[in-house]
């Protein structure tokens, strides 16, 4: 699986739409050449299916227990819509819900993907945190309605993000008037649009303004979203110029990729004890990355201070859910299990918070944000 861009759509509130804007913005995408996936992670009430007028069960995936997602309108997708019947209740805890989230990713065959987009549940609880924790996002988008209760819901989603340090990349304002097919006059329904005040509170930008449209809510209901149902019309080119200003905040935000290290041979003994003197001011917090030896990684901080870590205390400490019981904190690596002499693949760093090393026995899947990694230097000076 190899996936450039992953991103959050996300609304602190419920009933703004935001399943109806992940599925057309997904398709503006894969009309403008990218490779488009999208992923329902609404657990409770998976929508995208019926929108997307595909309620088929997946097929096998080459690999055992893995499947292999479905498609429509140029996109694959993947939804709990297509592994439950429209009778079948779902009540799940936390715990439940977490681990059907990770299978979406290591058991659904993506493939090569530009773009997977992720249509969250509403609110900021489990899920929010398990995806900012576990996936490389690249960024989210946030999508509101011009009510006040909405916008005040949307700033405190917002924020949670930015504690977790992933970028917003914009904010979609849904349902913003309603059009008159007569007479063309717009009628704010929910009061005046403040939503270029929120995207300066949140230092954003504004992707699009959707209205109001009867025509997007029965295309979506008859499995054909109005990009695809509609072509030309107002609101479809809306949603074009959405997924173009997206494609743009993604090319703005996405770092440099001269931090990314390759691990190269080296003698035993040998080791590089100062960071390289050519360095990148990339605007994170990590400086650069450099190889002190075989078993060991260096990093330079961008207050000037530099820290050596062991590969192997890097591997232990892993994250992810493989390693530790998101719901518990219980530790699930055993570390006989981890070589002596684990040494690293390659890292990446991940949006502008975080770093991912494929580490020598095959493990990717650790997110180590830069606070982890300053945690982790801490407690091998003690």
């Amino acid at each position: 699986m190899s996936i450039k861009h992953i991103i959050a759509i996300h609304s602190a509130k419920g009933g703004v739409g935001k399943s109806t804007v992940a599925v057309n913005l997904a398709i503006g995408l894969a009309e403008m050449g990218a490779r488009v996936g999208l992923l329902d992670s609404d657990i409770y009430g998976p929508s995208i299916p019926k929108m997307l007028g595909n309620t088929d069960w997946p097929k096998p995936g080459r690999a055992p227990e893995s499947v292999l997602p479905l498609e429509a309108f140029g996109i694959q997708f993947m939804s709990m819509g297509n592994l439950t019947t429209a009778e079948t209740p779902i009540i799940w805890r936390g715990a439940m819900l977490n681990s059907a989230l990770s299978q979406f990713f290591s058991h659904v065959e993506w493939g090569e993907l530009d773009y997977l987009l992720i249509d969250m549940p509403p609110g900021t609880g489990d899920v929010l945190l398990t995806l900012s924790q576990s996936v490389p996002l690249a960024g989210v988008v946030v999508v509101t309605t011009p009510q006040e209760l909405a916008i005040s819901d949307t700033v405190r989603g917002a924020r949670a993000f930015q504690r977790l340090e992933v970028p917003i990349l914009g904010v979609i304002e849904n349902m913003s008037g309603f059009v008159c097919d007569e007479c063309g006059e717009t009628t704010e329904l929910f009061g005046e649009s403040t939503v270029h005040m929120l995207a300066e509170e949140l230092k954003t930008k504004v992707l699009a303004k959707i209205p109001l449209e009867p025509t997007v809510c029965e295309t979506g209901d008859q499995g054909r979203p109005v990009v695809v149902s509609a072509p030309g019309s107002a609101t479809c080119r809306l949603f074009e110029k959405a997924a173009e200003n997206l494609y743009r905040e993604l090319e703005a935000s996405t770092p440099s990729s001269v931090l990314d290290l390759v691990w190269v041979e080296m003698e035993t003994g040998q080791r590089i004890e100062l960071p390289p003197r050519e360095t990148v001011d990339s605007g994170l917090e990590i400086k650069s990355f450099w190889q002190v030896s075989a078993t060991e990684l260096g990093i330079a901080w961008k207050d000037g201070s530099t820290s050596i870590i062991p590969i192997r205390t890097l591997r232990l400490a892993c994250p992810c859910a493989v390693c530790i019981d998101e719901w518990t904190g219980e530790e699930l690596l055993d570390p006989s299990s981890v070589p002596e002499d684990i040494s690293v693949k390659r890292i990446q760093t991940v949006g502008r918070y975080a770093i991912q090393p494929e580490f020598s026995d095959g493990h990717d899947t650790g997110i180590f944000h830069f606070e982890r990694l300053k945690q982790l230097t801490k407690n091998l000076d003690n």
